[in-house]
């Protein structure tokens, strides 16, 4: 179960902080975060004393069934219709908006039509609540972990000279899906051979080869929360070369696992990663971030290589070093970690201790 009126409460609490009398919530994800609702089209007008789900006549039925914490509003054409009569009755006139959501244009043409009511472009007030987790949406993610885990249990025995990164990624998909997942998380990544190189690869009609490093990175959602994995498993007997990329970026993603804890700042755990990478002399192959945060949205708050903000218990982010050796193929491994007080629960359970040769 999940607490929307006690979310709709902390978002309350920081509106003075921002500058503003309410906040006009047009992320579809913070919609859903806020209120429960799931759609294309709904907005949640939040005040100091309450909150309205706005949306059209084709939604009536669903917001009904699923909005929980705010009033239901329905406007017949435009958004504007239902917000107008209650602005003007608000003692304040600040409006905040989303400002990563909310297109220049639509903001002209609320502004048009609002006369005497103050815009203004606020950002991250949803987003930093949606960092700390609930219970309940640590089981929703957990329950996500645990049918990607079973994914790749099952598809290992369809890793196979002459499958297709195409066939796999749809088996994966399938499999999810019967296991009861909403749907997944992102595309699936099947990297195969030299391609296990392109980071954010889109599968093709290739066809595995003896000797390939395959790498799979995928996930699925439940109850709206994402779960994501990355393995990486070789054709047959690895190479030196293979073992040696493989045997780094576990140490590294080990190294960055043990940096985890509410208090230390993200990038911090991203240097701990790197510096095994770094030390083996393989630093140019590992050009991203160390890994991100996870909830409804599959890469959230916080970016372990930008965000400066410490590490918040509850927090769930991923852990994924990589070498990419352009033109040969990529390694990478990827868990997903509860933050805690001290250190971390991490919640992806496939085994990754060795280079898995099939």
């Amino acid at each position: 179960m999940m607490d929307h009126l006690g979310r709709l409460e902390k978002l309350r609490a920081k509106l003075d902080d921002a500058g503003v009398d309410s906040l006009l919530v047009t992320n579809l994800t913070n919609v859903r975060y806020l209120t429960g609702f799931s759609g294309t089209n709904g907005q949640v007008l939040v005040t100091t004393s309450d909150a309205v789900f706005l949306t059209d006549p084709r939604y009536e039925a669903r917001a009904g069934d699923l909005v929980s914490g705010a009033d239901v509003a329905i406007y017949p054409t435009r958004l504007v219709d239902a917000l107008k009569p209650r602005l003007d009755a608000a003692t304040g006139r600040r409006v905040g908006v989303e400002s990563a959501t909310m297109t220049l244009a639509q903001r002209d043409d609320l502004a048009d039509r609002l006369p005497g009511v103050e815009l203004v472009p606020v950002e991250g007030l949803v987003e930093d609540l949606r960092r700390t987790k609930e219970p309940g949406e640590i089981d929703a993610i957990r329950a996500a972990v645990e049918i990607a885990d079973d994914a790749y249990t099952w598809v290992i025995d369809r890793l196979v000279p002459g499958a297709t990164e195409r066939e796999v990624a749809l088996d994966l998909e399938v499999r999810m899906r019967l296991a009861g997942a909403d749907n997944v998380s992102f595309d699936p990544i099947v990297g195969s051979g030299p391609l296990s190189a392109h980071i954010h690869h889109t599968p093709s009609d290739r066809a595995f080869d003896k000797g390939d490093l395959v790498l799979l990175d995928f996930g699925c959602r439940v109850d709206g929360y994402c779960s994501d994995m990355t393995r990486t498993v070789v054709l047959g007997p690895a190479s030196d070369e293979q073992r040696e990329t493989y045997e780094t970026v576990l140490r590294a993603q080990l190294a960055g696992i043990a940096a985890v804890s509410a208090g230390t700042p993200p990038p911090d755990v991203d240097a701990a990663a790197r510096a095994v990478i770094d030390a083996a002399g393989r630093g140019a192959g590992f050009p991203h971030g160390l890994g991100h945060g996870v909830g409804l949205d599959i890469h959230e708050t916080p970016a372990m290589r930008l965000t400066t903000d410490p590490l918040v218990a509850a927090e769930v982010i991923t852990i994924e070093p990589g070498i990419y050796n352009v033109g040969d193929g990529g390694v990478r491994i990827e868990d997903m970690v509860v933050v805690a007080d001290s250190g971390c629960d991490v919640l992806t359970g496939s085994p990754k201790d060795t280079l898995l040769e099939l």
